[in-house]
């Protein structure tokens, strides 16, 4: 196993654990912090006697700042025996070692990441380390190289595709007797963005909703009522009736957005970014280009490449100028921020 080369995803770590096996050394990197969490957990639940974590676990967060980082502590942590466990473990977070470094604190950085490394090559028995990265563009070799050399594994734990998400969320509901539909399921996913967290979050506060009511169905009329508003669908229906010429419609789906008091200003800036989005979408024919360039989940790119088919290249080059316009207008006080923007939804849906 120390020989593995390739990344492990969460699903065959998870196998892992559970069966027993327990690695020396474990880098947990990408976007999806829930996940990352989750593993983490199951390795303290797995390693760490009950009643003993406040000596046998440590767990340091670095904050994305490796300079504030103290490799002797760490050293003296890895080397110090556990008191009741087996083994003691030591979860360092958001290192940013296993990244290029850049500006007046890199020779430091490097200097930390060969002590790192150095403590890497010579693992004592008895201790688990654990590295949680919320970042997935690994660019440090030779402390990966030692990483594997003590027997470690990494595991690349991304965002989630929408099957699993649903999946994820159908489980999730019936593990507490509820049912929940597929459109309810997809609204959930989308207004969250995809999150687990968050999703997790908006189950919950949907959990005890129904505990309240007595029900044991969640449908979309439930989730709009308890969860967080679709601001992401909202601006891709206000982007739809633009693109029909439809200016009546647009400000009806403006009128739901004010209802929900959402700021104008956020409204602009939403719409702002979406047609960049959908410039760019109109642009890149490389799906995984557009996901990685503009840091998008696979489902939206996937309804930003829809959407951008229903508009001429140079109608939304057009709208785009526009809004930049209104918001000079607006800023430079020639306007009112509410009327500027209904101005510009009727403007944009002329064509």
């Amino acid at each position: 196993m120390a020989g593995q080369e390739k990344s492990m995803d969460y699903s065959a770590l998870s196998k892992e654990i559970s069966s027993g096996v327990i690695r020396p050394v474990y880098l947990l990197s990408g976007e999806e912090d829930w996940l990352i969490t989750q593993i983490t957990q199951c390795l303290i639940k797995a390693v760490i006697v009950p009643g003993s974590a406040d000596l046998d676990l440590v767990q340091i967060d670095v904050d994305h700042q490796p300079q504030n980082l103290d490799p002797s502590r760490v050293e003296q942590e890895i080397r110090t025996l556990p008191f009741l466990s087996s083994r003691k473990m030591i979860i360092l977070k958001n290192t940013d070692l296993f990244f290029s470094a850049k500006g007046a604190v890199k020779a430091q950085i490097d200097d930390y990441r060969v002590q790192i490394k150095e403590l890497l090559e010579s693992f004592p028995e008895g201790v688990v380390l654990v590295f949680q990265e919320t970042k997935s563009n690994l660019s440090q070799k030779s402390l990966l190289a030692a990483l594997k050399k003590a027997g470690g594994v990494r595991a690349e734990i991304g965002f989630q595709d929408s099957n699993t998400l649903l999946k994820w969320v159908r489980s999730g509901c019936a593990s507490q007797g509820i049912q929940i539909d597929t459109r309810a399921a997809s609204s959930l996913i989308e207004r969250c963005d995809g999150q687990m967290r968050e999703i997790r979050g908006e189950l919950d506060k949907l959990f005890l909703y129904l505990g309240w009511s007595g029900s044991d169905r969640i449908d979309l009329n439930l989730v709009e009522l308890v969860c967080r508003p679709d601001n992401r669908s909202s601006i891709f229906d206000l982007t739809d009736a633009i693109s029909a010429g439809d200016a009546e419609k647009a400000l009806r789906v403006l009128d739901t957005l004010l209802i929900r008091k959402e700021p104008v200003q956020l409204i602009l800036f939403m719409l702002y970014r979406h047609i960049r989005q959908l410039l760019a979408a109109a642009s890149e024919p490389d799906s995984q280009k557009l996901i990685t360039g503009l840091n998008l989940r696979p489902f939206v790119a996937r309804k930003l490449r829809m959407q951008a088919q229903r508009f001429k290249p140079h109608r939304l080059a057009e709208i785009y100028e526009l809004m930049f316009w209104t918001d000079m207008w607006i800023k430079r006080g020639q306007i009112n921020d509410l009327l500027g923007l209904e101005l510009l939804l009727i403007e944009a849906a002329a064509s």
